[in-house]
């Protein structure tokens, strides 16, 4: 799917990749950074089970952000949440981002107040948004994201899919190189 564009001076566009972008054609707005990944299975609870390809560029303002089960793995249990971090974050490496989607933590009440379960006993298409995130000013920082297991999963099995979906003004998603 291409990427769709509403610019002040072109109207509607489409380019290369797979966001949205409501903004000026120098790239600052409103963005939509929309990805869909494959869950790992990391040793223990908090390691990285997969970071996004992109990152948003320093400057920018976190809005709402979604995590949705768009396929279940084999294995029951397998609970992940939404971190932001300043850098990139390895796979089954211990977790070092801010936890904006899951679980209470830090008075963020996400709607519902829990980890997105991927395993075989979740349920296919459920949703976990951000609830009463505060929006997160990013003025100094990139925002790298990953989904973090929320248990150890390392056993489990299948290949369980997640859709990231991230609402921020700013410039555009950057790839990871």
């Amino acid at each position: 799917m291409p990427k769709i564009v509403i610019s002040n001076d072109k109207g509607l566009v489409q380019k290369t990749g797979s966001d949205f972008s409501i903004g000026t054609d120098s790239g600052f707005g409103m963005h939509v950074l929309s990805e869909e990944v494959t869950v790992g299975f990391p040793g223990a609870d908090d390691d990285v089970a997969v970071q996004l390809s992109k990152y948003i560029p320093a400057g920018a303002v976190i809005m709402d952000a979604a995590i949705t089960c768009t396929q279940k793995g084999t294995s029951n249990g397998v609970p992940v949440a939404l971190e932001v971090h300043s850098a990139a974050v390895a796979f089954d490496a211990a977790s070092a981002g801010t936890e904006i989607v899951g679980a209470d933590e830090g008075g963020n009440k996400s709607i519902p107040d829990a980890d997105l379960n991927v395993g075989a006993d979740g349920a296919l298409g459920d949703v976990v948004t951000t609830g009463t995130l505060t929006p997160v000013d990013r003025a100094n920082a990139k925002s790298y994201f990953q989904l973090a297991a929320k248990a150890d999963i390392s056993g489990a099995t299948g290949s369980p899919k997640v859709l990231v979906s991230v609402r921020y003004y700013g410039q555009p998603a950057v790839s990871i190189s």
